[in-house]
């Protein structure tokens, strides 16, 4: 099983985090199954470029900054990437650069003898020339240009799922484009039917050109409405994280208000997290998918005094366990009740028997939420004539999110 799981998963570096010596520190403390387990490990940096030409759109000459990045609005620090480098030439866990815009500036496509895109290039070769061999880049007519595959040959190169692939013609579409790592949207961790339209899809690929490698990835944690409606919008302004606070303002007309209405205990289809209880639901997606990711750049939490001895891992209430590993072999279910984090184990209850023991009991066991996990396997997010996600939880059905 551990091969079946070997890496499998895409986890974020916390970029919001102050401590630049932490998340190394976790790593280097996790077990090396986790680490073993681990795709790779993505974070965010932004590029910054003083341009003084005239602009294509202003008759007028003058001075800006042109800044471009990922709509996350933070980045990891010097110190903070400086240690992500130690722990791919460490540990072998590779890293992944993260610029996700999607609101791409015009001086990257237009500027005096390109001199913005030439910038962009020798920044990205800062980077490549220290190991970087993955990056996120949400920018289809660079890609299709061909002259970032010439100048990074060993480069692996993905789409963002803010780009939204969701059919197999789509994956298609994008691997021409030269992507050789699919990230695939939301909504299809609620469509396995044609989560199999693209496995054949890509297989029928990978045969037609030999050689050339590609993945699918799909995001399995993040608690977003299905086809959110605010997304672009709140993609474009978080940007501007340090400058504006987006969940205390138009946040609160968005998932800031059906988060408070439900509390903790989110239904389904208030994001669109794989929903697995069972061991078999989790092989079924593996099947279909390579690469599991995990959201996390905004993650805040506090080190606190007694983060030297703090480990990546996956966590219950007060469980843990060193890997995913240890979770599908001994079949501690429900698999949606465990959440991959980093903490001191030494605070947690590790012993296999006695979680085991002490999951038994959890309600999601119950047949009526398998029920629901088979159903939001293939739902495809059609809730306004479904309910059974109001009806499993016992709340009063509604047809839209919108109306909370």
């Amino acid at each position: 099983m551990n091969d079946l799981l070997n890496k499998r998963f895409s986890v974020a570096h916390f970029d919001s985090w102050n401590d630049d010596e932490l998340y190394y520190n976790a790593i280097k403390n996790s077990s090396h199954q986790f680490k073993n387990e681990l795709y790779d490990i993505y974070f965010g940096k932004i590029f910054k470029y003083n341009y003084e030409e005239k602009e294509i759109y202003d008759e007028q000459s003058k001075k800006h900054e042109v800044v471009y990045g990922n709509v996350m609005g933070v980045e990891a620090s010097d110190k903070q990437v400086d240690n992500l480098f130690n722990v791919q030439n460490e540990f072998g866990v590779e890293i992944s650069l993260t610029l996700n815009q999607l609101n791409i500036p015009v001086e990257i496509f237009y500027s005096r003898n390109n001199r913005v895109v030439g910038a962009f290039l020798d920044w990205l070769q800062n980077y490549y020339d220290r190991g970087l061999r993955s990056c996120t880049l949400a920018n289809n007519h660079m890609m299709r240009a061909g002259f970032l595959q010439q100048r990074f040959p060993d480069m692996k190169w993905k789409n963002t799922v803010n780009q939204q692939v969701s059919t197999a013609q789509q994956v298609i579409d994008y691997m021409y484009l030269g992507f050789n790592v699919i990230q695939l949207d939301r909504s299809l961790n609620r469509n396995m039917d044609e989560l199999k339209k693209i496995k054949e899809a890509v297989e029928n690929y990978k045969s037609k050109n030999p050689g050339k490698p590609v993945k699918t990835c799909m995001l399995v944690m993040e608690d977003c409405m299905p086809s959110c409606p605010y997304k672009r919008a709140h993609d474009d302004l978080q940007i501007y994280y340090n400058k504006i606070n987006y969940w205390d303002n138009l946040g609160a007309l968005a998932c800031g208000k059906w988060k408070n209405h439900f509390g903790s205990a989110i239904i389904p289809r208030v994001g669109t997290n794989c929903f697995w209880i069972h061991t078999h639901v989790f092989w079924e997606y593996s099947e279909l998918v390579d690469i599991f990711k995990f959201s996390g750049r905004l993650n805040d939490q506090t080190p606190g005094s007694a983060s030297p001895n703090r480990q990546f891992g996956w966590f219950a209430g007060n469980r843990a366990v060193q890997s995913f590993s240890t979770i599908l072999e001994n079949e501690l279910e429900p698999i949606r009740s465990w959440i991959l984090g980093c903490d001191n184990f030494a605070r947690f209850k590790t012993d296999i028997a006695y979680i085991k023991d002490s999951l038994k009991d959890r309600i999601l066991l119950n047949d009526k939420f398998s029920i629901l996990e088979n159903r939001l396997k293939n739902c495809k997010s059609q809730c306004y004539n479904c309910h059974l996600c109001e009806k499993t939880y016992g709340l009063q059905q509604f047809d839209s999110l919108i109306q909370i």
